[in-house]
């Protein structure tokens, strides 16, 4: 035999045939307890008196199980005593007893017997005695049985009919062999039999198995006789379609017994109901009344007429035809003031499953029914045919169809068919559909010019395809960015693709990019969007003070300090800074009023001072007046006069910086590595990296209050600062006149450190010899932050006095 173990069942078993060869080994003194993994304790022993203990919260343990005819064809060598089954046929445990050499049953002495009635045994199941209408049986009536006992043990027979009278007996068969099973009568025959009838079919049951031998038993009609008044027949109790009839459901017959005995009536079956009783006349008195009670369910209304029988000898005068019982049509109220409106109502939407009524009824006769509305405005609804099964209060599910096409309230009747008692308008409120359309993110384009300080106008615009499936008020607006947002609002008037243009309202407050989320009032379907504007800053104007390449004002077009800024690549509407344009001023040397006319007449937002200018004392007052009042940038790079580039730091800053020079070594200058826009500019993260002096007259400056960030330090000395800028203010120092000097093909180490390309683009230098230094690329990021500082703070209706 192949035994199927699955993992678990495995696992189990190799740990039990182990523990097992364990007990062997050690049977003097081990005992075994196995377990699963539903017990958490730790090992232990088996209890005492056992040699095997099996512990587990939700398992059992599985004996071999057989059929009685596999138990019996084990081979008698191989019958140990105690050996233990479990008997699929008869539904116990067996084990085979050595002493009584045969199988027991755990649920009894025996097991359950097997027999049977055979074929030729089925001729001899006659019943015994006399057997008369309403006559009760006694011990004189009985039912001998013979059967065939394959397998001793016990036994329950009975033998049923359906005319109020059955036989049974139970006991144990000691051996196998043949029995005559002798089964006692009880109950009173209701009807009697007429020849040839055969009689009663009686059921045969062997332990609960039905037997193919079916005897008949004849009973012989009551000596009875009576008449019916038909006349006087009532119906008794209500009768509703699908309502069991129960006690309160009965005809009441007038009868005149002539003679006197056990009498039967019965009706036929109408509409899955009938009537019958049994009873007793004991003498002659004319007209009593007996009650038929009525079975089963009926299963649809109307009148019913049904026939009586008897069993009275006089037949002609014991049974009526034509008895009238009516099964109440279905009958209800409908409650339109307590329904219930489910699902959403939209115009030009079609009603699905969920769109329902709940509607409350009192249903006062049961049967089937159809509860519908009529139809309005495109939309009905109805409940299907239905089977109203119980008396009372309950709800109806009345489902919708079609689409509404009209906004409003719609009233509408309902009606129930066959049963209503009356009808009622329910409401049924139809909403506008909002209106439905999907937007193409990626399509969406800009127009007109977008530029930091001036208005937008009705050229500026936003342009979104669209897609429309359903037409209405629409309104599609951004978010406002940079002081700018756009909106558009109308009506769609038709379905399909289409394009919404958006118009620009507001002023722009500063240049770059910026990203503005589109939303849109479609309930179904609109993509929440990004769109990026770009606005490019205001023209700026650019002062250079002093003289040669080391100013933007006087340096040649191909010198790093102009070339840098004329570059379109790096400053215009499409450069790495995106500027309307830079228009730059030469000053020269311009003291006093002259400066102060070249910044109010030209409208400055940046001076840079290069080589050889130093500010008188009313220059630098402008300067300080420039800077603090008018919010102006100043790009300070003074050398060679230490009282005067100390007048400037202290002016704009207030402290006492001293400032001196470090002529006579070879600088470079370490930029540290801070958190700042120069640093961090868009032309290239420069912090870490060296700035180079132009020859070796660089200067520096000690004692910086704490209101600056310092951005480089001369030659790596921490004390000696080689440029700072202001924390709040527009004010910028570089201690090297030099430090922007360059062009895109001087090869030396040791001058113009500001290298650039042939365009005008920022470069790294090789300088002296092993250093990398990084002046033209800050000199660029410088301006760019000039240029945001100035978009956003300068005031350019002040006027320097």
């Amino acid at each position: 035999m192949k035994v199927k173990l699955y993992k678990t069942q495995k696992n189990i078993f190799v740990i039990f045939f182990s523990l097992l060869s364990l007990s062997s080994l050690f049977a003097q003194v081990n005992s075994t307890k196995l377990k699963d993994g539903t017990i958490s304790t730790g090992p232990e022993p088996a209890r005492p008196g056992a040699i095997l203990e099996m512990e587990s919260s939700n398992k059992g343990m599985l004996t071999p199980r057989m059929t009685t005819a596999q138990r019996d064809a084990i081979v008698p060598a191989n019958l140990t005593d105690g050996l233990l089954i479990f008997n699929t046929t008869t539904g116990c445990f067996d084990y085979w007893s050595q002493l009584q050499n045969i199988w027991l049953s755990i649920c009894g002495t025996l097991p359950p017997a097997v027999f049977e009635i055979s074929f030729a045994q089925c001729s001899q199941v006659q019943a015994v005695g006399i057997y008369k209408q309403g006559s009760t049986l006694n011990s004189s009536n009985y039912l001998p049985i013979p059967v065939t006992v394959t397998q001793p043990g016990v036994y329950t027979v009975s033998a049923t009919t359906t005319n109020g009278y059955y036989f049974g007996t139970s006991g144990t068969f000691p051996t196998a062999g043949t029995y005559t099973l002798l089964l006692a009568g009880t109950g009173t025959p209701h009807n009697g039999h007429v020849s040839p009838d055969p009689g009663d079919a009686v059921t045969i049951n062997l332990n609960g198995k039905a037997s193919t031998c079916i005897p008949n038993n004849f009973v012989q009609t009551a000596t009875v006789d009576f008449s019916i008044n038909c006349g006087l027949i009532n119906t008794i109790g209500t009768y509703n379609v699908g309502i069991p009839l129960s006690a309160s459901n009965k005809l009441t017959v007038t009868v005149s017994p002539s003679v006197p005995g056990f009498w039967s009536m019965n009706t036929n079956t109408v509409n899955g109901y009938s009537f019958s009783g049994t009873g007793t006349f004991t003498d002659t008195t004319p007209s009593q009344t007996v009650e038929l009670l009525g079975t089963g369910t009926p299963t649809a209304s109307g009148l019913n007429n049904f026939n009586l029988a008897s069993n009275a000898t006089t037949q002609a005068s014991a049974s009526c035809s034509g008895i009238p019982v009516t099964v109440a049509p279905v009958t209800f109220t409908i409650n339109c003031a307590g329904a219930t409106q489910n699902g959403t109502y939209l115009q030009d939407a079609a009603l699905t499953a969920g769109n329902t009524i709940t509607l409350p009824i009192n249903v006062t006769a049961t049967g089937s029914t159809t509860i519908s509305t009529t139809t309005l405005n495109g939309i009905s609804f109805t409940s299907g045919l239905i089977n109203l099964s119980a008396l009372g209060a309950q709800n109806v599910i009345l489902t919708g169809t079609g689409t509404p096409t009209v906004v409003g309230t719609n009233a509408l009747t309902i009606t129930g068919t066959p049963g209503g008692a009356a009808t009622c308008t329910l409401n049924v409120n139809v909403a506008a559909q909002p209106v439905t359309y999907t937007t193409n993110c990626a399509g969406t384009t800009t127009s007109g010019s977008y530029a930091p300080g001036i208005a937008m106008t009705a050229a500026n615009t936003m342009t979104i395809p669209v897609n429309v499936t359903y037409v209405g008020a629409y309104t599609i607006s951004t978010n406002t960015v940079n002081g700018v947002s756009f909106s558009a609002t109308g009506t769609f008037g038709s379905t399909g693709a289409q394009n919404v243009v958006m118009t620009a309202t507001g002023t722009p407050t500063s240049g770059g990019t910026f990203s503005y989320a589109i939303t849109a009032n479609s309930t179904n379907g609109a993509t929440a969007c990004n769109k990026s504007v770009t606005f490019v800053f205001r023209t700026m104007k650019v002062l250079g003070l002093g003289e040669g390449v080391y100013q933007p004002g006087s340096s040649g077009t191909g010198n790093s300090s102009r070339a840098i800024l004329a570059s379109t690549t790096n400053f215009s509407p499409t450069g790495t800074v995106q500027i309307q344009a830079l228009t730059i001023v030469n000053g020269g040397y311009n003291q006093g009023n002259d400066l102060k006319n070249s910044i109010n007449t030209n409208n400055i937002d940046v001076i840079v001072i290069g080589y050889n200018y130093h500010p008188n004392a009313a220059s630098i007052t402008i300067l300080n007046d420039f800077v603090k009042n008018k919010k102006g940038v100043l790009i300070d790079s003074e050398e060679n006069d230490a009282t005067v580039i100390a007048n400037v730091i202290n002016t704009i800053c207030g402290s006492t910086t001293v400032v001196a020079s470090g002529s006579g070594s070879t600088f470079t200058n370490p930029i540290l590595n801070v958190a700042d826009p120069i640093l961090q500019g868009p032309f290239s993260p420069i912090a870490g990296f060296n700035l180079g002096s132009d020859l070796n007259n660089s200067y520096y400056v000690t004692g910086l209050p704490a209101n600056v960030t310092v951005l480089s330090t001369q030659n790596g000395d921490a004390t000696k600062i080689f440029a700072f800028k202001h924390n709040t203010l527009g004010y910028l120092f570089i201690g090297d006149s030099g430090w922007s000097a360059g062009d895109s093909g001087n090869t030396a180490t040791d001058i113009w450190p500001a290298k650039i390309s042939g365009t005008g683009v920022p470069l790294s230098k090789s300088y002296f010899g092993s250093v990398t230094v990084y002046n033209s690329i800050m000199y660029a990021n410088a301006m760019a932050w000039a240029i945001q500082y100035a978009q956003t703070n300068i005031n350019s209706a002040y006027v320097i006095p």
